[in-house]
């Protein structure tokens, strides 16, 4: 029998009229609305005039024009990026790039109607963080800088970031950078409170005057950048503690950029991109540096707190079974550009170190690091299963002082044979290191990696204060910031005959020495 509803009709309807949410604290209505998209959050001001003053209040607004997109404009970039590699009609690719353009157009039209409601409605309004998502049309770029001049002066935004992502365009085309109109995010720089921004596939604007900026990320800088752009970044922010460059590019043509700023206030650099060669003539407070593929040249006490350092190269490349662009010279050039980097950078004591390419261009004929006196903590990342394996033997005898050593060997399908190998002769009686206390390999596999093991027990020999060994199958490094890491392991079984091969002759010889495997 269905339950007889006894209210009178005039409490029914009030009952159903009644607005539950509008009873909630502001807290807990903010809590909600900043779970929610920008948009939809923005479109909660219709629901009731309790919630109509709710949306000047959220402290972070995140505009994508992606969110705009109908899943048809993906499975067309998708078709799109399939006929870069199969043989797809001509005709066939127009049609789909007319069709991403147009879509693309129509979302800028909209996320531009609701940017201009969005100034018109909340003027007045508190926003810690702004991020934009746009397509760099020119058409549209008014309206979006206006909301970013009003963010900044206005809104009192800590945090910006913009990405202009390029709209689709034919083969063989690559759109400029995203320019600011009239060359500018702000006209009170020196009022702002901006202490963050990153900017990516956009042509920084002047940066003069911004007095809090503390931090800066350039990224997907096309390889028309002139080097000016760089440069007056570094000289332009007096209070700029952090710059990262990543996916950059330097003008065709330039040779360097040449980073001189003696009232610099730089401590953490990041350099990532091919074509980038920076020169590195004067950054007094520079503390961490993480260099990845990019190449520094480092002058003469023009960095002398420089502790931490991250150095990622990759040489030569495979075109079919054939290698390409490793010969003696250019091996010999990039180790002595190397050598003449650890030579000036005396006082690093944290060290990554990411030398990978096909064949080992490692000169094995004698030691290429010159003497490392300060370094304690050191990481040899992915090193290919290509090489010699004991190869770091080589930074063992560079740093005296050095007190913990990991190495990473990942995990490949098929084991290379190495095709040069470091001479090995057993060390001199003489010769102890004195400081060096744990040793951690990961990717050891006892049946195929006779050369790791040669690494541990040259270790083990050299070693006064050698304390603990850890050997682990399986397992990984994940970073936690430009030049700190952690090492994630998983835990294998051992056989007793790998355990014997192992540890044949360790435990009797030094039995305060931990072994740990995994």
């Amino acid at each position: 029998m269905a339950r007889k509803n006894l209210l009178p009709p005039r409490r029914r309807r009030a009952a159903c009229d009644e607005d539950r949410f509008s009873d909630l604290p502001d807290d807990l209505l903010l809590h909600i609305l900043g779970r929610l998209d920008t948009r939809s959050a923005l479109g909660a001001g219709a629901l009731s005039r309790r919630w109509a003053h709710l949306p000047r209040e959220l402290p972070v607004l995140d505009l994508k024009v992606t969110d705009a997109l109908p899943p048809r404009y993906r499975r067309g970039l998708v078709l799109l990026r399939e006929a870069r590699r199969s043989i797809l009609l001509l005709e066939s690719r127009r049609r789909i790039i007319t069709m991403a353009s147009r879509y693309e157009r129509r979302a800028m039209r909209a996320m531009v109607a609701s940017v201009k409601g969005l100034l018109s409605t909340h003027r007045r309004r508190r926003v810690e963080r702004l991020s934009l998502e746009v397509f760099s049309y020119g058409s549209s770029a008014t309206c979006i800088n206006r909301l970013i001049v009003d963010a900044v002066d206005s809104w009192g935004v800590r945090d910006l970031e913009v990405v202009a992502t390029p709209p689709t365009a034919p083969f063989g085309s690559s759109p400029p950078a995203y320019t600011f109109p009239r060359g500018r995010i702000s006209r009170k720089p020196g009022e702002s409170r901006l202490q963050s921004l990153k900017l990516s596939n956009c042509l920084p604007p002047p940066l003069q005057g911004f007095t809090a900026l503390a931090r800066l990320v350039l990224q997907d800088l096309p390889d028309t950048t002139p080097t000016a752009v760089y440069e007056g970044v570094v000289a332009a922010c007096p209070r700029l503690q952090v710059l990262h460059l990543l996916s950059c590019c330097l003008q065709r043509g330039t040779s360097r950029a040449v980073f001189n700023a003696p009232t610099s206030e730089i401590r953490e650099l990041v350099i990532d991109g091919h074509l980038m060669v920076v020169e590195l003539r004067s950054l007094p407070k520079l503390e961490s540096l993480a260099t990845l593929h990019a190449s520094v040249f480092l002058r003469s006490g023009a960095a002398p707190r420089l502790a931490k350092v991250n150095l990622g190269f990759s040489v030569g490349r495979l075109e079919g079974h054939r290698l390409v662009g490793l010969t003696r010279m250019v091996r010999n050039l990039i180790v002595n550009r190397l050598t003449g980097f650890f030579e000036r950078a005396v006082g690093m004591t944290d060290l990554v170190l990411r030398f990978t390419g096909p064949d080992m261009w490692i000169a094995p004929s004698k030691n290429p690091f010159s003497l490392m006196p300060n370094l304690r903590r050191l990481l040899v990342a992915d090193v290919p299963s290509s090489w010699d394996l004991s190869w770091p033997r080589l930074l063992i005898e560079a740093a005296p002082l050095l007190e913990s050593l990991y190495v990473h060997v990942p995990q490949c399908d098929e084991k290379k044979s190495c095709q040069e190998t470091v001479p090995w002769q057993p060390p001199s009686t003489w010769w102890r290191h004195r400081h060096l206390k744990e040793l951690v390999v990961i990717g050891f596999q006892t049946t195929t990696d006779r050369q790791l093991l040669r690494l541990v027990r040259f270790t083990m020999e050299v070693s006064v204060a050698l304390r603990r060994v850890a050997l682990f199958k399986h397992g990984h490094v994940e970073e936690k910031g430009p030049c700190d890491w952690e090492v994630m392991s998983h835990q294998s079984t051992w056989s007793n005959q790998e355990k014997l091969d192992v540890l044949d002759g360790i435990c009797s010889s030094m039995p305060s020495l931990e072994v740990a495997l995994g």
